[in-house]
């Protein structure tokens, strides 16, 4: 029962509604669907002392979603999103542990639907 109210964050899948729901503090909950993130990106802090890595789940209109590895639930987040957002189960090779670089690696991006040829063009063979 310590161990919920300690300080560090919560993060899980919520399969039922598809959202992230990420709890960084006591009474704090973010919450971003599926369906809204536009891209997946991997970086790091270091502090000095030790490097944290971070995803951050990008959405349009809202700031980005930060999930920090040492938020409870983690491992278990970037497994279950695995089919949502293929090449997340990369980001420990992504961010390189090299100190006091700073690194910020797309993992995934959702591709943007190409527009269908314009019938009225005239191609010429």
């Amino acid at each position: 029962m310590r161990d919920r109210f300690g300080a560090r964050g919560t993060v899980h899948l919520d399969r039922e509604a598809q959202v992230i729901v990420h709890c960084p503090a006591r009474f704090h909950a973010t919450e971003l669907a599926l369906e809204q993130v536009t891209r997946v990106e991997a970086g790091n802090r270091d502090d000095g002392s030790f490097e944290t890595i971070f995803l951050y789940f990008h959405a349009e209109g809202v700031s980005p979603l930060a999930v920090s590895e040492n938020d409870r639930g983690f491992t278990e987040l970037v497994r279950d999103l695995g089919n949502a957002f293929p090449g997340i189960g990369d980001w420990q090779a992504a961010v390189p542990p090299v100190a006091f670089q700073l690194t910020s690696v797309d993992l995934w991006k959702r591709e943007e639907p190409q527009a269908p040829e314009d019938p009225a063009v005239d191609h010429v063979a």
